[in-house]
């Protein structure tokens, strides 16, 4: 049985992040990138303040 969350509270501050699995990069490529951010704007941008933010990008091959 899983362990209920309480709700968020109005006026506080949640520090709230994600990561793949094993650790393993969330976004292989610019599509996933831009999917993520649509779903951001949709979803979050609505209902909380942002105060900072920090996504990798999708890897980059260098030569």
């Amino acid at each position: 049985m899983s362990k209920q969350e309480p709700p968020l509270e109005k006026g506080k501050f949640y520090h709230i992040y994600n990561r793949g699995v094993n650790s393993c990069n969330l976004f292989k490529d610019s599509k996933t990138y831009e999917h993520f951010l649509n779903l951001y704007d949709k979803y979050i941008s609505p209902v909380a303040d942002t105060y900072a933010w920090v996504l990798m990008l999708y890897p980059v091959k260098y030569f």
